[in-house]
């Protein structure tokens, strides 16, 4: 799992953790200021992740529904097989009452 954030001086934060059977275990920080937008660098973020990890211990991996972030899924599970990918039920309903409040 990981979390993105923005902090007061706009840096981003990425944590990363991993959900087993037996708990969460934090696993680590990532300053992501410089690729929190870039489709090949976010890339390399989760796959250096998923490689961290352990491929085989890795079943899915769930992002916020950006359109790059989507690209990113797409390749993830073209480089890996086993692996699925799907955005945040949660962030798009999230998108979708944004919308509604606006109207």
């Amino acid at each position: 799992m990981s979390h993105g954030w923005t902090y007061k001086k706009r840096h981003s934060i990425c944590n990363f953790s991993e959900i087993t059977l037996k708990g969460i275990v934090f696993l680590y920080s990532l300053n992501t200021s410089d690729i929190s937008k870039i489709v090949d660098k976010v890339f390399k973020m989760l796959d250096d992740a998923i490689e961290f990890i352990g491929e085989e211990n890795v079943v899915q991996v769930v992002t916020n529904n950006a359109i790059n972030v989507k690209t990113v899924g797409e390749l993830l599970m073209q480089k890996r097989e086993l692996l699925y990918w799907n955005p945040c039920n949660v962030n798009c309903i999230d998108l979708i009452l944004n919308i509604l409040r606006s109207i």
